[in-house]
């Protein structure tokens, strides 16, 4: 979640991670349902604003 907070695009946190694209995608839709947000940005701005980034 940090690295996408940061603008990182899925390619480059599978690559910096060692994780592949799909892996990437599952986790941030997972963090996205867990937190009920309606997309990666609103994750994001739900995370900030909980302190969690």
């Amino acid at each position: 979640m940090r690295l996408a907070a940061e603008g990182a695009p899925t390619r480059e946190i599978a690559d910096r991670l060692a994780l592949s694209v799909g892996t990437v995608r599952n986790h941030l839709s997972a963090i996205a349902r867990k937190v009920a947000a309606r997309n990666r940005i609103d994750a994001i701005r739900i995370a900030r604003g909980s302190g969690w980034l």
